[in-house]
């Protein structure tokens, strides 16, 4: 009997250990409209708040890359080098951390950041293969060193989660690599198949809003974190998907022709920044336009909208932050503000008087501004 027990023992141990793989789940198929409309989102989204960053000699954001909103605090990642924390409401900055260097709670590069408002914890991943832990006053806590190079990180319930893991041009977009906060133990879900393509539009592959979505670089599924596997949920029928095998390897040999040839023939070679919303999946694509998805429905619109009335807000300006807030941010520089003062007139009342406090210059930071999905009675 005690021989039987210690073998059903060991079979649990190793199955713990084994990779779980991408799930066998079929996407459902979606078609995608001809022709694009101007007033979908506007229809199903209403004006929420903006966040003007404070801007002083000290804090000065060069190019957001990180945006995660969380109840009163933004954290925010700047080129690849400083790290700001920032209150919601006033745009003030609390914390920078820029700490360069190869000591402990230093980086030369930082990769990616996530937020763990559970333990109040700011999250760095840098090119030192290392995971680094401060709390929410920039003191350096600790380290985890990591096994290798990845594009994206996120926190989630407890987990860190690694997505696609980087060897030169290849990469392992069906792979998520997770780390136990509290087991501190490693595991891997998904596959190790390899895609050998260099190129990334702007945006982000792994986005964590009400699940963790994430995309593969010519691939046309949509893909969520769901009962520790990846999930192919959804796959587009796409007439712009027309990459040949000799331009693909142009994207190595030849990235010049590369993106004339995507230009002029409006292909699209990467589905990115992919939002969940109670009712929505907005996502972007290497084309102009959002891709909006009515998960009541099933259906998928295609906008190109231009929200004249507020600071000629379009589609370009569209980037994914994290957060689970049924809201869409997009960001805009201070000189498009102070270039277009006739369209702060499209913001409600109370928002214009905030703006006209603020005295923003043409070399400030960059400001967030926030749409949220409308309830149903609106």
């Amino acid at each position: 009997m005690e021989k039987y027990i210690v073998l059903l023992f060991i079979l649990m141990l190793s199955s713990c250990s084994m990779d779980r793989k991408v799930s066998d789940k079929v996407a459902t198929i979606l078609n995608v409209p001809v022709n694009s409309t101007k007033t979908y989102f506007k229809e199903h989204f209403n004006f929420e708040s903006f966040v003007a960053i404070e801007t002083t000699d000290s804090f000065l954001v060069s190019d957001i890359k990180k945006v995660v909103r969380s109840d009163d605090n933004i954290l925010l990642l700047s080129g690849n080098r400083s790290v700001f924390l920032i209150d919601a409401h006033s745009g003030k900055v609390k914390v920078c951390i820029d700490k360069y260097g190869n000591g402990p709670g230093e980086s030369k590069r930082i990769i990616d950041i996530a937020f763990n408002e559970e333990l109040g914890q700011i999250l760095l991943y840098n090119d030192f293969y290392k995971l680094l832990f401060f709390d929410l006053k920039g003191d350096f806590l600790s380290e985890v060193k990591v096994d290798g190079m990845y594009e994206n990180i996120t926190y989630r319930r407890g987990e860190v989660l690694f997505f696609n893991k980087l060897n030169g041009y290849s990469c392992c977009p069906y792979m998520l690599t997770i780390y136990d906060l509290k087991n501190k133990r490693w595991r891997t879900v998904g596959d190790r198949t390899k895609i050998d393509f260099p190129i990334r539009s702007r945006g982000l592959q792994m986005v964590n809003s009400k699940r963790v979505w994430f995309n593969a670089p010519l691939d046309y599924k949509l893909y969520c974190f769901e009962d520790d596997a990846p999930v192919a949920q959804y796959q587009l029928d796409i007439s712009m998907a027309k990459l040949s095998d000799n331009l693909i390897k142009k994207s190595i040999s030849d990235p010049q022709t590369f993106f004339n040839e995507v230009s002029m023939g409006k292909i699209i070679y990467s589905l990115n920044s992919l939002r969940e919303t109670e009712r929505f999946l907005i996502f972007g694509s290497n084309q102009a336009g959002l891709f909006l998805l009515d998960k009541e429905e099933n259906k998928l619109y295609v906008d190109e909208f231009f929200v004249d009335d507020i600071f000629y807000i379009n589609s370009g300006d569209y980037y994914p932050h994290e957060g689970d807030d049924d809201s869409i941010m997009f960001l805009l520089t201070a000189d498009r503000w102070i270039n277009h003062p006739e369209l702060m007139l499209g913001l409600p009342t109370e928002w214009r008087n905030k703006a006209n406090t603020l005295n923003i210059k043409e070399d400030d930071n960059p400001i967030l501004f926030f749409f949220k999905e409308k309830n149903k009675l609106e």
